[in-house]
């Protein structure tokens, strides 16, 4: 039985052996050499694998506070509450800035308002005066017009007031005048 477990020896030329000894030897050479320069070419990825130890780090950081958070010791009903409360928080300043907008808004629009009537106002005061200055005219020249007639009849007869007032109108001495006055008018002088 030994003689059937026993590996049959293969008999080969001894040249033929030592070729392919030769052989494995060059090319286990060839791999030594080729282990060695890709050990020498191997980029140095100490800088590469420090950052991504730091970044492993502050992630493993942040990690950690996850998992030591208030938030994820709640149950469910609680965190529904601390949600309830935060959103009121902020719909409570939401308020109070609105209000605050509103108010200055207002406020804004008041003085708009209180410009705006003050412009018209203005206005308003540059066209009474206007009217009044117009007014003024108009009676000044009705006053100028019947005034003077008026004064004059006024005056004592003695004065002969009328006639000098005439003689100054149509330009001439006051006897001219007044005959002139005096005088009957043609019908061609009147059409």
């Amino acid at each position: 039985m030994a003689d059937e477990t026993a590996d049959p020896v293969i008999e080969t030329d001894p040249a033929e052996a030592f070729e392919e000894v030769r052989r494995e030897l060059s090319m286990l050479e060839s791999a030594i050499k080729g282990l060695t320069a890709a050990r020498e070419n191997t980029p140095d990825y100490s800088v590469t694998l420090g950052g991504m130890a730091q970044a492993l780090a502050a992630i493993e950081a942040r990690l950690h506070r996850i998992e030591n958070s208030k938030t994820l010791a709640l149950s469910p009903m609680e965190l529904e509450k601390e949600i309830s409360a935060a959103a009121e928080a902020a719909r409570s300043q939401d308020r109070q800035m609105l209000g605050d907008a509103r108010d200055a808004l207002v406020r804004s629009l008041g003085q708009i308002d209180a410009m705006i009537e003050r412009g018209q106002a203005v206005e308003r005061r540059t066209r009474l005066e206007w009217m009044i200055g117009a007014g003024g005219v108009l009676v000044g020249i009705l006053l100028w017009s019947i005034l003077p007639g008026a004064v004059v009849r006024s005056l004592p007869e003695s004065w002969h007031a009328p006639e000098w007032m005439a003689a100054r109108m149509m330009g001439g001495e006051p006897t001219a005048a007044r005959q002139r006055m005096i005088k009957p008018r043609k019908k061609a002088d009147r059409q």
